[in-house]
This record gives C-alpha cells, structure tokens and sequence, in this order.
C-alpha cells in the first residue's frame, strides 16, 4: 500500500474516543463530582481495548514491514542469480563461437596415443580449409539462409562473387560445384609434363550429339571442365575488347552496359589483363613489334582482304601482386576465388563480413517455381546431394555452370520455357594453319644487337602474340585470328619455357615443327568464325527419355553449306596475312603438312579443306537475352539477367548473347557478370530498392 495511506486499525474508535474526551479527558466541573465508578470503568475499557488494538495493529505492521524487507532482499538476491547467470551464458555463447572458428584439435595427434590417418584423399586435405564439409553440408541442408546461391565455379562465378561481396561484404552466398579441386592454378604456369592433362578425363560431354552433327563437317563441341575453376584451368586466356559495332543484334541494355570504360576495365583488373608488350620481359620485345607492325601495314594498305582491324594481344597473364618478378601468369579461377573466401574469413571473424561458402561434388539438377508466389521466385533447388529448401527467404540462383549446362537446368525446371532455351545455338568455328619463313634481316639485326649486349652472350627464346579480326561482306559474320610467332634458337631447352609462355598453347608450335627451324620464324594461327545464330539447325532440345535431367538434352549444330563458304574465305585471309608477316621473305614461306609420320614442312600451301578444325568452341545463345522478351517468343532472359517464367533466377555468361561475334568472350562475360552483381548487391535507390 502507499506510504501514505495508514490503516483504519490503527485510530482508535471514534465513539471511544469521544465518550472519555466527554467523561475522562475534560470533564466538567459539575460532570467530575457527580461521575461514579459505573461511569468511568466502561469508558477505560473502551479506550484500553483501543490502544490494545492499535498496539497490535502496530505489530502486525513491523511483520509486514520486515516480509516485505526480506522479500526484497531475495528479489535482489534472484535479480543478481539472473543477471550472473545471463553473464555465464554469454561467456558460453563466445566460447563457443570462437571454438567454431577454430578449427577442432583431433584427439589423436602427431601419432600419439596411436598412429594417425595413413590414407587421405585430396578431397580431406582441403575440404577443412575451404571447402564446405559433410557436416556443414547437413547444416545447410537444414537451416542455411542464403541471399545468392551460385552454380558453378568458373569466370562469371568469380566475376560475380567478387563484385557482389566488394558491394556488401556481409552478402550470404552459398557456391555449389559440380566437380573436385583438381589443380590450383592454369596448368601452363605448371611444369610442363602437366600438359598431358589436357582433354580425356578432364573433359565431360553432359548432352547426347545428333547424327546430324557428328557426321557433319562440325562434329561435336567442346565439353565442360568438371572441377573447381572449370576451363579456367586450360583456356587460351586471350582477352580482347570489342568495338561496340561488333556486338552484331545485342539488345540496347547490353550495349548500354558496356559502353562507359568501366565496364571493361574492371573486368580487366578482375583477370589480370595486360597488353603483351606491356609484360616487360624479354620474350615478348623484338619479335612482338616486328609482327605487329607488319600486320598493321597491311590492314592500313588493305592486303588483307575484308580486315577491320589488328592489335597486340591483351591477354590475363598479368601480375598477380605487386611486388610479383613472374610477368607471365595465366590467370585461372582456384586462386582468386579462394582469396576472396579467405578475405571473407577474416571479416567474419571480426564482425565485418559473411563467410564464403563453398561446396564441391555438388550437382545442380533443376529449380521449382512456387506456384503460389506471384513473383514466381523458385522455392526449391534439387542437387545431387539433397535439395535445398527456401520456405522462408528465397535467395537469387545464379546459374553460372556455362551455355549448355545452363539451358538445361532452365529447360527441366520451367517448362513453358522448352520453347524459348536452347532455341538457338552460337559459337565459334576453327581453322588453324602452321608457316614459318627465315629470319627477316632487319629483325636478325635487332636480335644480334641484344644478344652482344647480353651478359651471356646467347641468343634466346623470342615470342609474339597478336589478334586480328574482319568480316565476311557477304553475310556480315565475323571472323577474327589468334596469331601465335615463335622463334627458337635452341628448341630443346627452350621448350618448357615456350610451353611457358606461349600466348596460345593448344596452337603452339610442336617440338616436331620447332625442330629445324632455329633461323626461322614459325607463325600458328587460329581463326575464329562464328556460326550463323539463324541457322534453325543449330539447336539444345529436350531429351525426355533420358531420366538423367543432368543430361536430358540433344545438341545438334549442322553447318550449313554457308559455314563451309566462310572457312575458305578465312583461310585465303589468314594466308594473305601470314604473307604479310612474312614481308620480304614471302617467297621463302613453307607450310606444316600433317602426314601419317607426324609432319614435314612443304612450300605448297595445305589443302584448304583440312584447314577446318572438328570441334565447335565457345558456346553461346542457348539463354539469349532481349528488351521486349514479352514479344521475342524465342528469348529466354530479360534485360535484368533474369530468366523468364521466374522471379528470382538469373543467368550469366556467353549463353546471354543473341550473336556469338568472333572475340574471344571472357572479358565480356565478366563484365556483364559484374553488372549483374552491381543490380543485386549494389546500393538501393531512394525508394528502398535495388535496381532488381
């Protein structure tokens, strides 16, 4: 009760009171004589029953007094017992935290008490490094909350991550990769027996090939590479940048995208793209400037029919540190990615970032949209090691496992889109032809200068590397050539370093070829057509008698008898620029004829009919985005990278382009990868949002 309030048993009753006021207290004068004891004992009785009262009363108020005081002390007590034990459980909880971070102190150790693990795979050495494990895997299965999930682990993988966590460090992003760790790094800046590596096992075909296509002049296509970093671990790592004119039938959105120069050069310093007489290293000196000299003489003088232009080769072998000696580093994702993951680790640790995860032999099989959302976001992404839920926040899935495997993924997932995915089939075709011509006397001038002025005295290894790109004036397709030179002066040992540092490898040179030719200079060329997008016989169609939605698909890619017309028209280019190359010493020009011995070199060109190389490479078109998807029925990307018929799934890569071109598509893979991380984890705008 208040304070203030006091009770009614401690006032003495009123009649009491007044009737020994009246009788005992102020008697009158007369009262007090004729007052007898009959008077005055009831009215003592009266006021002692009252005070008897108001003594206990007073009792009873000391006991509440002092229950209240005691039931205040154990308040305080239970309040301290509370707030101690709040204290223990958040000591627990960081504890426990920082025994997470840690990794766990195995019970048995350094051989003690009892000899360890004898056989452990590749897998267990790094998995607990980088990878997501059994258990972590279980955890994600059952509670793990993302906001991206990321399929596949190659160049639009990385290119988005990278931005995405630049953007927001504390962006949730779960990796699933088909494959293993493999190889750590591009298999060229390995030793060279690593070479041996290429094609066979590392090389997977996830489609059925139509007749059609393999008794066709194009045979098949190339396959995906199944491990973590995907072809970033074998690719050719040419890297240019397209004039804008080139990007033949891209919807304006792209066009608008790529047109600032940041575009470009972010995507640039994410590969470590660097101009080849930029490298700063003696291979790439004398012999670079000669070539591209030569080339540039003859598209200015128009010797090289239909050539738009030639450039130095921009390729990602730059350095990868700052204080870094090795100025030839093919890029490849291993490294870069597992950076970015150790980045984030240490700002997760201190509370400035989410951590990466990644998890490898994890197959992607097919998304389900919610029917009930009416924003179709996909609520369900089937794998090959269970099926990841999203009941209550629906992460972005960004499929970034390349063309074909993409257009897979979307056709077994969505399907009113069978009709528009893999409608259309791009990509590129080859050609590729071996010269050489002696040693122009102005160039063996320059390289007998260097070579007094050198410490020892000995000639060496002389590489080149340059790109030429035109087009066919009759159909307006495109073409372009990756030209590798070489000189040699001591072919055995300059092998490793030539497997090294050669611009292209799978053009490079033979030990065959480079046998002899010590005063020559050897050119390889490669040139790259691309297949008419319009070709209706080109196509990624659903193979619904295969159970495997892995690989439930037909591919077919037929040329047609233009394809044929435009591989000979490449090639009468690409002879008149080896002519121009070869400059004054044009007569002396011989060719590398294969035979059933190997090879040998003949004056007479080739048969130009064997100049067409089996095998179609860089894949694209099979997701083609649009601006007005609603009216292009074949489209299957909207101009926000997202796939039609969902709301929350988005494609990256080559498989985006309505046309091939004839550039080599890294860097602009990249750069469109980045710009849709910018969309997703970029700043939101004034009204709250982000720009999708």
């Amino acid at each position: 009760m208040p304070a203030t309030q006091i009770p009614e048993y401690l006032f003495v009753p009123a009649p009491a009171l007044q009737s020994f006021e009246r009788h005992v207290a102020q008697p009158s004068e007369e009262r007090a004589l004729n007052m007898t004891s009959a008077d005055i004992v009831p009215t003592f009785h009266e006021c002692e029953n009252a005070l008897r009262e108001q003594v206990d009363a007073l009792k009873r108020l000391q006991d509440e007094a002092r229950t209240l005081q005691d039931r205040e002390r154990a308040l305080k007590e239970l309040s301290d017992a509370l707030q101690a034990r709040e204290r223990a459980l958040k000591e627990r909880e960081r504890a426990f935290q920082l025994q997470q971070q840690r990794p766990l102190e195995p019970v048995n150790l350094y051989g003690f008490p009892r000899p360890g693990e004898q056989s452990p795979t590749p897998a267990e050495a790094t998995g607990k490094h980088y990878f997501v494990d059994e258990t972590n895997w279980k955890q994600i299965l059952q509670y793990g909350e993302f906001d991206d999930i990321v399929c596949g682990s190659g160049f639009c993988a990385l290119a988005y991550i990278e931005q995405a966590l630049k953007l927001d460090p504390f962006r949730k992003i779960l990796v699933l990769e088909r494959g293993g760790f493999w190889l750590p790094a591009h298999f060229q800046n390995l030793p060279l027996p690593f070479n041996l590596l290429l094609g066979g096992e590392s090389e997977t075909f996830p489609w059925s090939l139509t007749s059609t296509t393999w008794n066709g002049d194009i045979q098949f296509m190339r396959g995906s590479c199944p491990f973590f970093g995907g072809r970033s671990l074998f690719w050719s790592a040419w890297c240019p940048r397209p004039p804008l004119e080139l990007m033949r039938d891209f919807p304006q959105s792209l066009i608008d995208t790529a047109t600032p120069d940041e575009f470009w050069t972010d995507s640039q310093e994410l590969l470590h793209v660097v101009k080849a007489t930029d490298l700063h290293n003696a291979e790439y000196q004398i012999l670079q400037e000669y070539i591209d000299s030569q080339l540039a003489d003859a598209v200015k003088n128009k010797t090289i029919e239909t050539a738009d232009y030639s450039e130095t080769s921009h390729l990602a072998v730059g350095k990868t540190t700052a204080l870094s000696t090795l100025v030839f580093e093919k890029f490849a994702i291993p490294g870069p990615l597992l950076d970015v993951y150790e980045r984030q680790r240490q700002l997760a640790k201190i509370g400035k970032g989410s951590p990466l995860k990644v998890a490898l032999d994890v197959v992607v099989k097919k998304f389900d949209i919610d029917s009930d959302d009416i924003e179709k976001k996909a609520n369900v992404l089937y794998t090959s090691k269970g099926d990841l839920c999203f009941s209550r926040k629906k992460p972005n899935i960004i499929l970034a496992t390349g063309a074909i495997p993409a257009c897979t993924i979307v056709q077994n997932s969505i399907p009113e889109q069978r009709q528009r995915a893999g409608s259309r089939l791009s990509g590129h075709f080859l050609t590729h032809i071996v010269a050489r011509f002696p040693i122009p006397e102005n160039v063996r001038g320059q390289l007998e200068d260097r070579k007094n002025r050198s410490s020892d005295d000995l000639d060496h290894l002389e590489l080149a590397g340059s790109y030429l790109a035109g087009h066919d004036p009759n159909t307006n397709l495109q073409y372009h050539a990756d030209i590798t030179t070489i000189h040699s002066p001591d072919p055995v040992n300059d092998a490793a370093d030539a497997a090294r540092l050669c611009p292209d490898y799978f053009s490079a040179p033979s030990m065959a070829q480079l046998d002899g030719s010590e005063n020559y200079i050897i050119v390889a060329c490669v040139m790259l057509g691309e297949i008419d997008e319009t070709n209706e016989e080109c196509w990624v169609h659903p193979n619904l008698d295969n159970p495997d939605v892995t690989t439930n698909i037909r591919l077919q890619s037929h040329s047609r008898r233009g394809t044929r017309q435009r591989c000979h028209v490449s090639c009468a280019i690409r002879l008149q620029a080896i002519d121009a190359m070869a400059g004054v010493e044009k007569a002396n020009l011989q060719y590398w004829h294969e035979n059933g011995d190997g090879g040998k070199w003949e004056e007479s060109q080739p048969d130009l009919s064997k100049f067409l190389m089996a095998g179609i490479v860089h894949e694209s078109s099979t997701l083609y985005m649009s601006d007005q998807i609603n009216q292009d029925a074949t489209a299957s990307i909207d101009s926000n990278y997202k796939v039609f018929g969902s709301g929350n799934v988005f494609a990256t890569g080559a498989s985006i382009f309505p046309t091939s071109g004839s550039w080599n598509p890294t860097l602009t893979m990249c750069g469109y990868a980045q710009d849709l991380a910018k969309k997703l984890a970029g700043p939101v705008n004034p009204y709250g949002y982000r720009s999708i």
